[in-house]
């Protein structure tokens, strides 16, 4: 008799886990323990873990590659039949959840496997999702109360008239007769904030990198959307080889590029940037690498990259602590900040887009919004001249329209009062974006969702909209669904202007301000605590808080003492041992247990962990 446990793992480095910890939580309803495992393309860990635990239920995941994702589960199913670690008579569940593109292949192919595997069925419907989900853990007491529960988690009440907005924006598809966008002036090509500032709309920008066995598709896409004249910075989408082993050909020689453009030298990044000399030349640039990032960033320069755009650097992230890079977190941590003194030498805008990375990870809001206060410490220490802050909104999915605003605008002041550390502060640039979980697989749904995302963003008054396609939920996004996407953007973008003052009542807000206010005082405390691990620590207002803060052994100490933690963070050694829960509006705190929770304040989730 297998236990009620739940081992789950994304296939071949894929970073998507969300999904598999939104699973997580409802198994712990259903008192069904979990173990989900760091993307690898060594199972190992997975094997030893399920030999270990004797699940009943295991999980599968990859959102990339639909030729990928099939070879990759054909050969992990077949290592557990031939291995002997899973036999057909054992009592086991195996679920694969992939894109809708990737289960409708599977759906012929399935049968050929030697052991069962339950495929998600990608309904667009909350109710189904979250009723299938619950099903597959077997859940039987109090099943209608938890299917209740997370389906008015998922679905918080938000404002009405951003629906209504949303209709108008996607009626009649008029949204396609929008104009390109105007050829910026000479030196807005080679500098951003020149380009902002001349700019009718938000400065647009979105990933894109085709998974190919070389970079002509996306040096080919790169030059179809230039001359469309849709967007203002191309950030290119780079695969997992290229982020490891860029430099180092041969690599790409020994293994297979399951997502986004594989460029490996550097005539590949000359060759990029020359794709985007055409039509409203928007600038180029790349992902952030996992090893050698300062040399990375010269020959970015070297080859016209950077050049009239910014580039986005993690702080925490791209190591041990989620798997995603071989570094220790410490190790890391002093890279990166190596890294942004680099480009703050050159003049580059700079975005440390940690917030979002913790948001995939179940963090509370409160850690959100003291992630901005770390970011504009670490930036205004490096001497950053502008500071890009990236807004991620409907992330995660449960998160309510009045709970975003409270928290990014929290996040906001929080950023600005830091960045007064320095004599003369940087400019701040606000970029928004929409979370692509939050998207419908139903294409015609997922635009609405697009368009309505775009009025809440606005409420932000952003400098820079990062363009997330209506299609992501499906594919990667080729240069017709960016095109299209951009039209529908803007065009959301001139109804909000047209409604401004009717939506603005709608959001200024007692309860949005009441939040606010309570988000700055719980990161205020615990920026304190996080101050207070340098060793020349003197108590001060935030304004003067920067070089406390701003620290690479701070930081990392943050971590490693677990201040800055998520109950989503893979690696055990980081891991926050807390519960996380979407409340009213979505709004996401710390909570003593999920039935009938009680908030916890940064002090009472601190001395836990003391």
């Amino acid at each position: 008799m297998r236990n009620r446990f739940f081992v789950a793992t994304s296939l071949a480095n894929d970073p998507h886990t969300e999904g598999m910890h939104n699973a997580s939580k409802i198994a712990a309803m259903g008192e069904v323990g979990s173990f989900i495992l760091p993307p690898s393309l060594d199972y190992t860990a997975f094997y030893e873990a399920i030999d270990k635990h004797k699940p009943r239920f295991i999980g599968l995941s990859y959102r990339q590659n639909e030729n990928v994702a099939i070879h990759e589960l054909f050969k992990v199913v077949n290592y557990f039949f031939t291995s002997g670690l899973i036999k057909p008579e054992d009592d086991v569940k195996i679920q694969f959840a992939g894109l809708p593109k990737t289960i409708k292949m599977l759906e012929d192919k399935v049968g050929e496997l030697p052991l069962k595997v339950i495929l998600c069925k990608n309904s667009s419907k909350v109710l189904d999702r979250v009723t299938e989900t619950v099903d597959f853990f077997e859940i039987v007491t109090n099943r209608e109360q938890i299917i209740k529960q997370v389906y008015d988690e998922l679905v918080p009440k938000g404002i009405e008239l951003f629906d209504q907005l949303a209709d108008e924006a996607v009626r009649g598809d008029d949204y396609k007769n929008e104009p390109p966008l105007p050829v910026p002036s000479a030196e807005g090509c080679k500098d951003y904030v020149t380009r902002i500032r001349e700019s009718e709309f938000p400065v647009l920008r979105s990933h894109f990198g085709i998974p190919a066995p070389d970079i002509q598709p996306t040096v080919d896409g790169i030059r179809e959307l230039a001359n469309a004249c849709v967007l203002d910075e191309v950030s290119l989408g780079s695969s997992d080889l290229s982020q490891r082993y860029f430099g180092q050909p041969e690599m790409f020689e020994k293994l297979k590029n399951d997502g986004g453009v594989p460029y490996k030298d550097f005539k590949d990044l000359v060759a990029l940037y020359q794709a985007s000399r055409y039509g409203n030349f928007p600038g180029v640039k790349p992902y952030c690498h996992v090893n050698d990032l300062v040399g990375f960033v010269n020959q970015c320069l070297d080859a016209g990259m950077l050049r009239g755009v910014h580039q986005a650097v993690p702080l925490f992230w791209f190591n041990e602590l989620d798997g995603r890079g071989p570094a220790t977190v410490r190790e890391n941590i002093k890279e990166h900040f190596a890294c942004v003194r680099e480009l703050a030498k050159h003049g580059i805008p700079v975005e440390m887009n940690d917030p979002n990375q913790w948001s995939s990870r179940w963090a509370h809001d409160t850690i959100i919004v003291t992630s901005y206060a770390l970011i504009s410490a670490v930036m205004t220490m490096c001497g950053v001249q502008n500071m890009v802050l990236q807004m991620q909104f409907n992330k995660p999915k449960e998160t309510g329209d009045y709970a975003d605003l409270a928290k990014m605008s929290a996040g906001m002041e929080m950023a600005r009062r830091i960045s007064l550390g320095r004599r003369v502060p940087a400019p701040i640039f606000r970029e928004t974006r929409t979370g692509i979980e939050s998207l419908s697989a139903d294409m015609n749904l997922a635009k609405w969702q697009l368009a309505r995302s775009t009025f809440l963003q606005m409420c932000m008054d952003p400098h820079i909209i990062h363009i997330v396609s209506y299609c992501e939920a499906n594919y990667a996004a080729r240069p017709a669904d960016i095109i299209d996407s951009s039209k529908l953007i803007r065009r959301a973008v001139r109804i909000f202007r047209q409604n401004k003052e009717d939506i603005m009542k709608e959001v200024n807000v007692p309860l949005v301000k009441e939040r606010r206010d309570w988000l700055i005082s719980e990161s205020t405390y615990l920026l304190n605590q996080i101050a207070k691990l340098h060793p020349q620590y003197k108590p001060c207002p935030l304004e003067a808080m920067a070089p406390y803060l701003g620290n690479e052994d701070v930081i990392a100490s943050s971590i490693e003492q677990k201040l800055m933690t998520a109950p989503g963070i893979i690696n055990a050694k980081y891991k926050g041992d807390f519960l996380t829960k979407p409340m009213k509006y979505g709004m996401i705190n710390v909570v003593d247990n999920y039935e009938q929770p009680r908030i916890l304040s940064e002090k009472e989730r601190l001395y836990m962990i003391k």
